[in-house]
């Protein structure tokens, strides 16, 4: 007598708040919801007419800005440590054609690097334990650091778009001749430029910020807090995509133990 194996059951979707949940139990994803706040706080400000509105909300958004550098206290390790991998592929004889790119993640990671070195150098005067007459220039250089390190990225990725996508097109054109193939490497296409196109806009919504701060841009602080909410959104939609290929794939892995099991049972009959 044959016996069938259950099924398992069919994941399903979770609830909003679940999603929630799993969003803000993650550093990361607790950070960016602060920065969501913290955008709204600065367009409240800006847009509020009662001081004592703003004064609340000038309140918020300095703590706010204050409890996401906890967050972002030893991001200067990864940096250092990209740089450090940069330095060693770059050594390599397949490096000598992504020399510029190379270049450019090199300068940015440094930079950024430096920023958050920085910025972590003036924590205690944010905090009000150790106050230090240099707090003022030392944020500005660090500010400086953030810019030049957004402005790499931005041209990085450009230059990706622009020399590195073409020639891996051309590449991948020459060894697939067949239509479907062909379809195939157009997808890759699409799929490899999409993170560069995402990665321009993000840091172009950054860049508004040291550069504001500087007085490099001049733009309001309402044009700062929406573009802030704005790349909050773009980051949720990127995740909540990222979740969605993992179901999917779960969910073809779940068919694929069904098979199986189904194979085995008739085996057994």
């Amino acid at each position: 007598m044959a016996v069938k194996a259950p099924h398992p059951p069919t994941p399903s979707t979770p609830s909003p708040i679940k999603q929630f949940s799993n969003f803000t139990r993650t550093g990361a994803g607790l950070e960016k919801t602060l920065r969501l706040i913290q955008a709204l706080a600065t367009i409240v400000i800006e847009t509020s007419i009662d001081n004592e509105t703003v004064t609340t909300w000038s309140t918020a958004k300095s703590q706010l800005a204050l409890t996401r550098r906890f967050f972002r206290f030893f991001n200067f390790l990864d940096c250092f440590e990209r740089v450090y991998a940069l330095l060693g592929s770059s050594s390599s004889s397949s490096a000598a054609d992504r020399l510029p790119a190379t270049l450019l993640e090199l300068g940015r990671w440094t930079c950024l690097g430096l920023y958050f070195v920085l910025e972590d150098c003036t924590i205690l005067h944010a905090m009000n334990v150790y106050p230090v007459y240099w707090n003022k220039p030392v944020l500005v250089e660090a500010y400086k650091f953030w810019f030049y390190a957004l402005a790499l990225s931005i041209v990085g990725a450009l230059w990706g778009l622009l020399f590195d996508s073409g020639s891996t097109s051309a590449s991948a054109g020459k060894k697939e001749q067949d239509e479907k193939k062909g379809g195939s490497s157009k997808e890759r296409k699409v799929g490899g430029s999409g993170p560069l196109m995402k990665r321009i806009v993000v840091d172009g919504c950054d860049l508004l910020i040291p550069g504001v701060f500087l007085g490099w841009i001049q733009v309001s602080e309402v044009v700062v807090g929406m573009a802030m909410v704005g790349l909050h959104e773009e980051l949720n939609q990127s995740e909540a995509s990222v979740e969605e290929d993992i179901r999917s794939l779960k969910d073809h892995i779940d068919e694929l133990h069904q098979k199986m099991n189904a194979i085995k049972s008739k085996a057994v009959s």
